[in-house]
């Protein structure tokens, strides 16, 4: 960038785009996930953030898209750095801690009110808002081999937890048609219930923090939205409670996280007009029970968070996480194994059981 004064200043910017099929890109663009986050970006989030703005709150939600265009069938977007705005990434293998939590549940459900908002006044979302990680309008036959190779090392790494609960809760884990049902249950939101649109891929890698120069935690943006999905917010917040915060709160703190959630969304919903009925504490509670809304937790604890807390090595991508040879083998045994993940899925476990979140027969 050129100044008045002729000296050059530099700036940086994200570029995005999609990648080639023998490249990781051939389920990501058979699923059209870049057109789905074109809408976003060129369309609702710049409406909810409106919302927002003729309710008087300046509210941004995530990163400026500065462009965004379909050239060649090839989907491309520019965004503005955020790390020029000094916004980063937290510690993913830390998890996060109760200010992080907060400050991420609060946008949270900002981005749900104003998409319940918006669904009101607009009418409902296109029909690939009715999908997320599972879209049946696809071939998905590759999926049941991949669950298959996933559990088979799930199981033999349960086996050397030295846990002596390990032989049952291996015989629960699903089958693949258990896992299944429940992944489709998860397409059939209750029309009856508070439904929003949500991010399905909310957790701490798609989550950064500005901070002012004492430390404290200022800002809250989101990223990557390429799987919003309309359903109950109990989607979202069992993904992200499973994922993301760090052990020492993720139990403990789990219901409170909950309420922290319930109060912003009321806040927003009642600031932003929205005419129906209030969602109340105990419904959100009732829906995270909900069979419906069972997936995300599990699908977390045999993706998300094994691959979160495994540190970073040049073989830890997720495409080599799920290869069926040797190579995805190791990776997945070391990811299983590894004593952190270890000792939070065994509690993440316990929890989901004892609450029969985790009682796959009742998809029989």
């Amino acid at each position: 960038m050129l100044r008045h004064d002729g000296s050059l200043k530099y700036k940086s910017y994200i570029f995005k785009t999609m990648l080639e099929n023998d490249k990781g890109g051939k389920i990501i663009n058979e699923l059209a996930l870049f057109p789905k986050e074109l809408q976003m970006y060129c369309k609702y989030l710049p409406a909810f953030e409106n919302l927002y703005k003729k309710a008087g709150w300046h509210i941004q939600l995530a990163p400026r898209c500065l462009l965004a265009e379909r050239k060649d069938n090839i989907i491309n977007f520019m965004f503005e750095d955020l790390q020029e705005r000094n916004f980063k990434n937290a510690n993913r293998l830390e998890g996060f801690d109760m200010v992080h939590m907060q400050h991420s549940l609060r946008k949270l459900a900002e981005f749900h009110a104003a998409s319940a908002v918006y669904e009101e006044q607009n009418g409902a979302y296109p029909e690939d808002f009715q999908y997320s990680f599972i879209d049946t309008r696809h071939n998905l036959s590759y999926l049941q081999s991949k669950y298959n190779t996933t559990i088979s090392s799930y199981n033999k790494a349960m086996a050397l937890w030295n846990w002596d609960k390990a032989e049952e809760y291996i015989q629960k884990l699903p089958t693949f048609d258990q896992y299944w049902k429940c992944a489709l249950a998860s397409l059939e939101p209750s029309p009856n219930s508070f439904n929003v649109l949500n991010h399905c891929d909310f957790w701490s890698s798609n989550i950064m923090f500005a901070y002012l120069p004492n430390g404290e935690l200022d800002n809250t943006l989101l990223l990557d939205f390429q799987i919003c999905k309309w359903g109950s917010p109990a989607e979202d917040l069992l993904f992200f409670l499973t994922t993301s915060p760090n052990g020492d709160i993720i139990l403990k703190e789990h219901d409170s996280f909950v309420v922290l959630y319930h109060a912003r969304l009321v806040e927003c919903l009642r600031v932003l007009g929205y005419r129906k009925s209030i969602p109340s504490l105990r419904s959100i509670h009732q829906d995270m029970f909900d069979k419906r809304n069972t997936y995300y937790a599990f699908f977390a604890c045999i993706n998300h968070v094994p691959i979160g807390l495994f540190p970073a090595d040049k073989d830890s991508s997720i495409q080599n996480f799920a290869r069926p040879d040797e190579l995805g083998e190791n990776l997945r045994m070391k990811a299983f194994t590894n004593p952190n993940f270890v000792k939070i899925v065994k509690e993440l476990f316990k929890f989901y059981h004892q609450r029969g979140i985790f009682n796959f027969e009742d998809y029989d």
